[in-house]
């Protein structure tokens, strides 16, 4: 609330007054008055900060899998199912069907590259089952024969992978407890289809709730041995196979 006077006009904030001079001109203008969220508003913007750090760290890891190749939209999706999920009147944490690892619906809008499905490549998606301690997948295989609708035409060499990813809420940390890729097939022959138990457990702990997510992708290849994926933005068949909570 301090102002001094130079060459005889008024420069600073006298009570709810700021004064200034522009072009030689002095200028009145009334001083912004913070305003403090109170009861609901306030509350609501603390659950969006939460719900904002929670889909940041989940989606850090899912860009990383997907070679960075990835809807910019999918992060505002995600933040609005861990709302809709989590923090409305629609939240699963109340719902005894969750006491148990289950599968939350909705996930399927969560799209990581809208360009190009796995499906226009794979006759089928991979088969995730997640029990007490256990994530059983069955990842189909590819045929070439088959006649997938999209492919590189410049790669001879096919590889796929997955991850699977938990968010714990208590510590708000999100892990990798898989992060698989296979070797390099060659597109003419293609791969038959794999069964994979991933043990439900970081560092030897026992995962016992939270939120698991897996996502799977194809590579593709110039050649056996060269450096590099020909995936890019334009092509990248990744997509997220579901997600689970336990509460």
């Amino acid at each position: 609330m301090m102002a001094i006077i130079k060459n005889g006009k008024i420069h600073g904030r006298i009570g709810n007054y700021v004064y200034r001079v522009l072009n030689g001109q002095e200028i009145i203008q009334s001083y912004p008055k913070s305003v403090k969220q109170r009861g609901g508003t306030l509350l609501e913007s603390k659950n969006f900060g939460k719900i904002s750090k929670q889909s940041s760290r989940i989606y850090r890891l899912v860009k990383d899998f997907a070679l960075n190749g990835i809807n910019v939209q999918l992060y505002t999706d995600m933040i609005r199912f861990f709302k809709r999920n989590f923090s409305s009147e629609h939240e699963i944490i109340n719902d005894s069907r969750y006491d148990n690892w289950n599968e939350v619906p909705g996930f399927d809008r969560l799209v990581i590259n809208s360009n190009i499905q796995p499906g226009s490549i794979l006759t089928n998606y991979p088969d995730v089952t997640i029990n007490d301690d256990t994530c059983q997948v069955q990842f189909p295989g590819f045929d070439v024969s088959k006649k997938p609708r999209r492919i590189i035409k410049t790669a001879s060499h096919i590889a796929y992978g997955f991850t699977l990813i938990h968010y714990d809420f208590k510590s708000g940390m999100a892990q990798k407890i898989s992060d698989f890729e296979s070797e390099r097939f060659s597109i003419s022959k293609g791969f038959e289809a794999q069964s994979f138990d991933i043990p439900l457990n970081i560092n030897e702990i026992p995962i016992e709730k939270g939120i698991l997510l897996f996502a799977f992708g194809l590579r593709f290849f110039a050649s056996s041995q060269s450096f590099g994926y020909l995936n890019s933005k334009e092509f990248n068949p990744s997509a997220i196979s579901g997600i689970w909570y336990k509460r």
